[in-house]
């Protein structure tokens, strides 16, 4: 009995301390993440020579020239579609990020939504191979489609075209992480939501839209502002697809690389960094509440 009590007493003192080495490596990595913004931030106020002196230290002298300078130099000159160079400002660079951003993601989360609705509540033919082609997509490294596949673009005439960009962005809606989310998501709500409708006289489109879709509402929002931070930080898309709209990152991108030739100094860069930063900051902290608040599914009623 005591040999007993020892090994329960001991296998209790290991797993306390493998909760604590796992909270400190925790604590350790989120620490990883802040010190490198942190430091980004602070150095975004120095001035030109205190950060060539003292990069790793608290600025002598909190300066915000650097976000006047950023606001004024932030431009870049790419060809529009007709040959001609154009000067892009900071102000075209936020329209076009805005509008692609948006516009994408909720093509993007509703085809997520629908696709992962149709599978998780019916059966259809094929239903099971396009399950396991999408986690095929997921696991295979297709980048080298790209070439053929911007050729494809070309020749249909969509290449460089911002509409074609946002309605084909999905093309394969029954794939990754988030269609994954939504389909065990979906998958978990009795379908006894949908039968006390459907006896009241609504059909498969009211069930959906009326009463799946809003206890989904949460889940697609969470989606949103991932899928949203995720483009509007990704820069590859615009230099690859949409030469001729240049986002905020995509000038971010060209503007850093062009800093030194344009003899603008990192801490002015760097200021930029936080510019385009800000947006996707706000919408996190807007849409924190609302999304804790409304993450809730209620019973049926009767």
């Amino acid at each position: 009995m005591n040999k007993t009590t020892e090994k329960r007493s001991l296998a209790g003192i290991a797993e306390q301390a493998f909760k604590i080495l796992l909270i400190v490596l925790m604590v350790i990595y989120c620490l990883s993440l802040l010190i490198c913004f942190v430091w980004v931030v602070i150095s975004s106020f120095r001035t030109y020579i205190d950060f060539t002196l003292h990069a790793f230290a608290l600025p002598e002298e909190w300066t915000f020239d650097n976000y006047k300078e950023a606001f004024r130099v932030f431009n870049i000159t790419l060809k529009a579609k007709n040959g001609s160079k154009v000067l892009y400002g900071i102000d075209s660079m936020f329209i076009y990020s805005v509008i692609y951003s948006v516009s994408r993601t909720f093509v993007s989360v509703a085809l997520y939504a629908c696709m992962a609705y149709a599978m998780a509540k019916y059966n259809f033919f094929g239903k099971n191979f396009l399950y396991s082609l999408g986690i095929f997509v997921m696991i295979t490294p297709i980048i080298g489609s790209q070439p053929s596949l911007m050729q494809l673009k070309k020749d249909m005439g969509i290449y460089n075209s911002m509409l074609a960009s946002i309605l084909t962005c999905n093309s394969t809606a029954f794939a990754g992480m988030h269609f994954l989310l939504l389909y065990g998501a979906f998958k978990s709500l009795p379908w006894a939501y949908a039968e006390s409708a459907l006896i009241d006289g609504g059909n498969h489109w009211t069930v959906f839209f009326k009463i799946m879709l809003p206890m989904m509402l949460p889940t697609c929002a969470v989606i949103y502002v991932l899928e949203f931070l995720a483009i509007w930080n990704d820069y590859s898309t615009f230099l690859i697809w949409l030469p001729s709209y240049p986002s905020l990152s995509l000038g971010l991108f060209i503007f850093q690389n062009d800093a030194s030739r344009n003899m603008v100094g990192m801490p002015t860069v760097l200021s930029a960094f936080i510019i385009v930063m800000i947006p996707t900051i706000i919408l996190y902290l807007a849409s924190q509440k609302l999304i804790m608040e409304r993450f809730n599914v209620g019973g049926l009623k009767g």
